[in-house]
């Protein structure tokens, strides 16, 4: 069975001692995964989730004439049955 999502915010959260968390939102719909301008903007943020979610394949999709906005990152991962 494979899991198909969209990376949907990070939020950044202050823990009160100093220490700040960063939290990964996944998003089940195209339509709410956060667009991201530009195709360098969204390869590195590509980079920086792939080597803490490595057992996910990560890819970027395009702008579309139905999403012109800009790039999203989507993510599949294989969950055993």
């Amino acid at each position: 069975m494979t899991n198909t999502f969209w990376i949907e915010a990070n939020i950044i959260l202050d823990l009160g001692t100093g220490e700040r968390r960063d939290v990964l939102m996944l998003a089940s719909n195209e339509r709410d995964a956060s667009i991201f301008q530009t195709e360098e903007l969204a390869r590195n943020y590509l980079e920086f989730v792939a080597n803490r979610a490595k057992d996910v394949q990560w890819f970027l999709d395009p702008p579309t004439p139905q999403r012109p906005q800009g790039w999203l990152i989507r993510g599949v991962q294989t969950t055993p049955t």
